[in-house]
């Protein structure tokens, strides 16, 4: 079955105009882009031991969804809320961001035409390893895999999910989530779009009162999307040296061992 769908209502970051070659390029809205960037000293340099078709996102955790209200502030304040895009060397080895306020980041790491997918993210504050279960990873998916309506707009699309990793305490939680449409999709001028679109996610959620096997859906943060020509998920890998990175008022250098396959 076709679906028609106007995507800037289901995909926030993805604006169409009538004309699909006009497009606005991916990731224009789903990335920071402050309008004063060199008001942060504090940069970072990523090394990488080899070399790929990189995409490399840091995500900061002060001013997360599940942290910090969007309320009463201003357009200017949530671009420095957004993750932040690196610029990545021609060859993939080094990925550079050179403008990054105080924080503790976690590092995303995309390889598209390997379809690998790297991170180190702490999603959920006070998480506690030992609750991360299989029984309770099932019960977030079967609340993520329902119609629509579960999370406005977005899962209803989408018709193929992944969840990779999930981190809890016991009451709320946080799951990476890889979506994709593998069904046609059209943009508004009519035309067939290309490829398959993929979206990575991770979602909040709180365990309903008086309900072990329910959650309700809390914040959504997408964290990439794009057309590909990969119909299948990335392989994910939890890589720990991409947690945590402390950035203050001057730039740092990372250096990783290899990533895995």
């Amino acid at each position: 079955m076709l679906f028609r769908c106007l995507f800037f209502v289901l995909l926030p970051g993805l604006l169409w105009t009538a004309n699909a070659a006009d497009r606005v390029p991916v990731g224009t809205y789903l990335y920071a882009n402050p309008a004063q960037a060199d008001a942060a000293t504090g940069a970072l340099t990523v090394h990488f031991a080899e070399g790929g078709q990189r995409l490399v996102v840091a995500w900061g955790r002060h001013h997360r969804k599940d942290r910090e209200s969007r309320d009463a502030t201003t357009e200017a304040e949530r671009e420095w809320f957004k993750p932040f895009k690196a610029q990545v060397a021609a060859d993939g080895k080094s990925a550079r961001f050179p403008h990054l306020p105080p924080d503790f980041y976690d590092l995303v790491v995309l390889d598209a035409a390997a379809m690998q997918l790297w991170e180190g993210l702490a999603m959920q504050s006070g998480a506690d390893s030992a609750l991360a279960t299989d029984p309770v990873m099932a019960t977030v998916r079967a609340t993520l895999d329902r119609p629509a309506g579960r999370i406005a707009g977005w899962d209803a699309f989408f018709d193929h999910k992944q969840f990779d990793r999930l981190e809890t305490d016991g009451e709320l939680t946080a799951v990476l989530v890889q979506q994709l449409r593998q069904g046609q999709a059209f943009a508004e001028s009519g035309d067939v779009i290309p490829g398959c679109i993929h979206s990575i996610d991770v979602v909040w959620l709180r365990r309903a009162q008086g309900a072990e096997a329910e959650w309700q859906v809390l914040q959504r943060q997408q964290l990439y999307r794009d057309e590909l020509p990969a119909r299948t998920f990335f392989h994910h890998h939890f890589v720990p040296e991409l947690r945590g990175i402390r950035i203050g008022t001057r730039p740092r250098d990372l250096t990783l061992p290899a990533l895995p396959r």
